[in-house]
């Protein structure tokens, strides 16, 4: 072949890379940016969000996603008020909260709808019935839901609060009472801390809470009514991508958890496997059961309000059919 053709074939071969690099840039440009802040540090349930963002489903939907870890609710919804993130999980109870101060809120999706507070007990001393309780010591944190959830679990569980002893301790210290032996019960979420938990010693099956009638709506999908009401589309697009996520992150959690690992590599791989193993029947209550992803119920709205009156001192009460829509989810 002469120098002639062989110059004519590469300088084609340059024309065809060059195009398709004018092509990818174009693509990429097209693309929404959506910056989405997490609730909390990579965890199991969150998977099936990084499942989704390395599989394409969000650049299919015309959306740059970036993930941003969280840092608690309060960080989450200051970051979205502010406009420093598009999108965040925060929990729905905190949120009305917020909303009851006047910030312009609104939740699009609900991922952790079944209350996963449960009574935490080891195997060695079980509490497997909540009249077990009484004439011990529950080991709970002052800054957790389940603390001041804890009245009204014992009374609609039918449990004398007099003979029950509630120790509160620091942030994060619950499980060292209960392993320690200062507490043969602890307050929980029972697909996380239970677990950690369960890795020291073996533990007996959680008492969930929503099991006797008490249930907040957990942790959701949130973004502020102004970037809703310009961004309808995107949020069908963003939240349709979710969904498939979770669909093949739940059905196979290993994936999931190797596609979060990959972009945050120190997670505890075995730990949030579990975790994520044991998260889908939370992602639906009893009121929600049987419908799209992240479809939430008026009724649970309702609950999550007087609990949050009655026992977390909320004061007022907000319009809940503002603070929350159904529109954004696939049918």
């Amino acid at each position: 072949m002469s120098k002639s053709k062989l110059f004519q074939l590469a300088a084609g071969a340059a024309g065809v890379l060059l195009a398709l690099s004018f092509a990818g840039a174009s693509q990429a440009a097209d693309l929404k940016k959506v910056t989405l802040q997490l609730d909390w540090l990579p965890t199991g349930y969150h998977g099936p969000i990084f499942l989704a963002q390395q599989k394409g489903y969000y650049r299919d939907a015309g959306i740059d996603l970036k993930i941003i870890d969280g840092q608690g609710t309060t960080a989450a919804l200051q970051a979205v008020a502010s406009g420093n993130a598009d999108i965040v999980l925060a929990n729905y109870a905190r949120m009305i909260q917020s909303v009851s101060t006047g910030i312009s809120l609104v939740a699009v999706g609900g991922l952790l709808q079944r209350l996963p507070d449960a009574i935490v007990s080891l195997q060695s001393a079980p509490i497997t019935d909540p009249k077990q309780l009484e004439g011990t010591t529950i080991a709970t944190s002052a800054a957790d839901a389940a603390s001041k959830l804890l009245p009204a679990f014992l009374q609609s569980a039918k449990v004398d609060a007099a003979k029950v002893t509630i120790v509160n301790t620091a942030s994060g210290q619950a499980p060292a009472a209960l392993l320690g032996g200062s507490a043969k019960s602890m307050t929980g979420w029972s697909f996380t801390d239970a677990l950690a938990v369960d890795a020291e010693k073996p533990i007996a099956q959680p008492i969930l809470m929503s099991d006797f009638g008490i249930n907040l709506l957990g942790v959701g999908f949130v973004t502020t009514k102004t970037y809703a009401a310009a961004n309808g589309e995107v949020l069908k697009g963003f939240l349709a991508a979710t969904a498939k996520g979770y669909k093949e992150g739940t059905a196979d959690p290993d994936a999931a958890i190797a596609a979060m690992a990959k972009e945050r590599p120190l997670i505890d791989k075995k730990l949030q496997l579990v975790q994520l193993k044991r998260f889908p029947p939370f992602l639906h209550s009893a009121k929600s059961e049987g419908k799209p992803f992240g479809w939430t119920s008026k009724e649970d709205w309702e609950q999550t309000q007087s609990l949050l009156q009655k026992y977390f001192d909320m004061k007022g009460q907000v319009d809940l059919a503002s603070v929350y829509t159904n529109e954004y989810l696939a049918p």
